[in-house]
């Protein structure tokens, strides 16, 4: 089984969510997570999210990224360009070559500008749970073709080697 890193800002919600929903899928299914600055503990929003899809994860601990959980993981998958950018230039460019953006892994993007291929982050929201689970079906979804994608039964993805230089246009 191959064993995917999913990325946010602080390991609180939208990597925790893809996260627990992957390895949710079963059959082995094992994924790692990390923030690229790890919070102090589970965004109540996603813990909510996770237990109406049955699942729980009050025994999460944010994590921090480092260069080992980048070794040790088969895919990098980022909710935002800009995550990206920042894992490239601080644990090495030759990490492009196994990294994708969650929000569409398997197109060549056009641009960053205009927030294109950022994940939102339901932790600031303020709708009622059951709003945000449905808002987030897409991304239920997601999770399930990176599976399947991972295990070889799914598109090929599109590796950020193929578009470093739009990276490198992103404002800092």
């Amino acid at each position: 089984m191959r064993v995917p890193l999913f990325v946010c800002h602080a390991n609180c919600c939208r990597s925790v969510l893809a996260h627990y929903l992957y390895e949710s899928l079963g059959r082995g299914a094992r994924s790692l997570s990390a923030g690229v600055e790890a919070g102090h503990e589970l965004n109540d929003r996603a813990d909510a999210m996770l237990r109406r899809w049955g699942i729980d994860a009050s025994g999460h601990r944010p994590r921090q990224l480092d260069r080992s959980l980048c070794d040790r993981s088969d895919a990098i998958l980022v909710m935002s360009p800009k995550h990206l950018a920042r894992i490239l230039a601080e644990y090495g460019r030759d990490l492009a070559s196994k990294s994708y953006l969650f929000a569409d892994p398997y197109t060549m993007p056009v641009g960053f500008l205009n927030g294109e291929y950022q994940v939102y982050d339901p932790s600031f929201e303020n709708r009622p749970i059951g709003d945000l689970t449905a808002d987030f079906h897409w991304f239920h979804d997601r999770v399930l073709e990176v599976f399947l994608t991972l295990n070889q039964q799914g598109r090929a993805f599109v590796p950020a080697s193929r578009y470093l230089n739009l990276l490198e246009r992103l404002p800092a």
